[in-house]
């Protein structure tokens, strides 16, 4: 068993990490350490930064427990995108995000930190994750 303690002051405390976003050019920051990484699922613990809007597009299932904060979410779900469902989140509050969905969080006035569970990880290429890809 892989078993770790979440420490949501070292979270707060860790560098800002830049990701590319879901449009090509676009770029999201927040806080997140991997705290589990194993073939059989990854744990993430994450905090998205206070007044911020995080936008991202996901490619797997993920699970997200919410401990602190609030955010209003607005998303859709593939394969079409067609319709706009807005819910808001804050600590307790937990869901599911299906693959293909879009998902646009808007940060209220202090951090939306919560936990991500992935099962089971995601794979990706030697030139996908050296970026060595053309």
């Amino acid at each position: 068993m892989n078993n770790v303690r979440l420490d949501e002051q070292a979270l707060l405390s860790s560098e800002v990490r830049a990701f590319g976003g879901p449009r090509v050019g676009d770029e999201e920051r927040f806080q997140v350490e991997f705290v589990v990484n194993d073939p059989r699922g990854v744990i993430a613990h994450e905090a998205f930064l206070p007044n911020t809007v995080v936008n991202w597009a996901f490619w797997h299932d993920e699970v997200h427990i919410v401990t602190r904060g609030r955010a209003e979410v607005t998303y859709t779900l593939g394969p079409n995108h067609r319709k706009q469902v807005t819910k808001t989140f804050q600590a307790g509050d937990t869901y599911v995000i299906p693959d293909g969905a879009r998902v646009r969080f808007e940060i209220g006035d202090q951090p939306y930190v919560h936990v991500c569970v992935i099962m089971p990880r995601f794979e990706y290429s030697k030139d996908e994750r050296m970026d060595s890809y053309t």
